[in-house]
């Protein structure tokens, strides 16, 4: 978009119109909603987006002023002030959810999002829940009694600032800006991963910078453990046999006691996911997806469909190389070599989520401003964590 172009659109629509309309044109949609062409951040220049907006920056720039006696300028108030640093709040936040929404990440569909206001929640639940008994005819309902339990929950506020300085402008460095604001999204996103992805392998706080996500009654403690029936060691993941014993294992050791107090009966699961490091997503991949299964007794070769497809139908890999780089951390508690997890993850995990990712900028009269020569500055951020509401949802598997 050239400079005269945008002075006409701020000039016929006004600063708030000017800044709605970029919007719309860089999600690739008019003011009526419908689609158009799409166009991009780095077809905006800043340097055009200023002199459109303010005026010529040899003269509205105070760095670019001559020196004298009284070398200082104010913007006119005539001049629609807002209308720049605004419009480049939509071309840096464009940039930045772009960045952020990059395929390649897996945590997300490992959580079920919590909408929340509280920093730290107290989610209940319920052990030893009868349930539902016969009622004669004229007769009352039985009470059911349940004995309370509980897990807490955690969060983290975090997030970066990004200035625009006048030299940025009058340079017209409108891609490196743009660059900066792609790899902040990227870095936001991927910080975000990696809390998620910690929080489901258990790391635990014996690494720096980490924290236990399992809090029954409010205490942290370990989440994969033998005395919760979700850690199976010595199954190394080859082919659909060793998906078989995890749920055979689950079957019969991990129990149910909410249909009648007291009695252990087994827990219905069907696991969606099975999560490895990158150096074994070739191997989840090959077991999931074979077509068909051979089998050799004596001098016969049987031939069947996949296995998997009906034991555990709809079985998702993921992988990702965080779990590659989390396995060195110290502390861990995960072996990337052989370690591989098989479950239903959103049903035991959540991610509290205080605020989505969100971009802002500053106010016109930030102390930057003067002592810095900044004409802008954005913020990225988000508040949120992860947290284990269950144990049994998920197995950890161990070789």
């Amino acid at each position: 978009m050239r400079r005269d172009d945008i002075k006409a659109m701020v000039k016929s629509l006004g600063a708030q119109g000017f800044v709605q309309v970029l919007g719309d044109l860089l999600e690739g949609r008019d003011q009526g909603g419908r689609e158009v062409r799409k166009i991009r951040p780095e077809q905006v220049s800043i340097r055009a987006l200023w002199e459109a907006c303010v005026g010529p920056v040899e003269e509205t720039l105070p760095s670019m002023r001559a020196a004298g006696r009284f070398n200082f300028v104010d913007i006119q108030e005539a001049v629609e002030t807002t209308a720049f640093p605004s419009a480049t709040g939509v071309l840096i936040a464009s940039k930045v959810i772009e960045a952020y929404n990059q395929p390649g990440y897996i945590g997300d569909r490992l959580v079920t999002v919590m909408p929340s206001k509280l920093k730290s929640e107290r989610i209940v639940g319920f052990t030893s829940l009868e349930g539902p008994k016969e009622v004669p005819e004229g007769m009352p309902y039985e009470e059911s009694s349940f004995a309370e339990k509980y897990v807490t929950t955690d969060t983290a506020k975090k997030g970066r600032i990004l200035e625009l300085t006048e030299e940025a402008i009058f340079q017209d460095q409108t891609g490196q800006m743009l660059l900066r604001a792609s790899r902040l999204g990227e870095m936001t996103r991927l910080e975000r991963e990696e809390t998620i992805l910690s929080g489901v392998i258990d790391v635990g706080s014996g690494a720096v910078g980490y924290k236990d996500v399992y809090r029954p009654t409010g205490v942290a403690e370990a989440l994969y453990v033998a005395s919760n029936n979700n850690l199976l060691t010595a199954t190394a993941l080859v082919d659909w046999t060793d998906i078989d014993e995890v749920l055979r294992y689950h079957a019969e050791n991990v129990k149910d006691d909410r249909a009648v107090a007291g009695e252990q009966r087994p827990l219905p699961w069907m696991p969606r996911q099975i999560l490895t490091a990158r150096r074994l997503a070739g191997t989840s991949a090959r077991v999931l997806n074979a077509t068909e299964h051979r089998s050799v007794s004596g001098n016969e070769t049987v031939i069947t469909q996949n296995p998997v497809n009906v034991i555990a139908p709809g079985l998702e890999a993921l992988a990702s190389p965080l779990l590659d780089f989390l396995a060195t951390v110290t502390g861990s508690r995960y072996t990337v070599a052989t370690g591989w997890f098989l479950g239903d993850f959103p049903r035991q995990f959540v991610w509290q989520e205080i605020w989505p990712l969100q971009t802002f900028r500053s106010r016109q009269d930030d102390e930057a401003a003067f002592r810095r020569d900044v004409v802008a500055r954005f913020k990225v951020r988000y508040w949120g964590g992860i947290a284990a509401i269950d144990e049994r949802q998920v197995i950890k598997v161990t070789a």
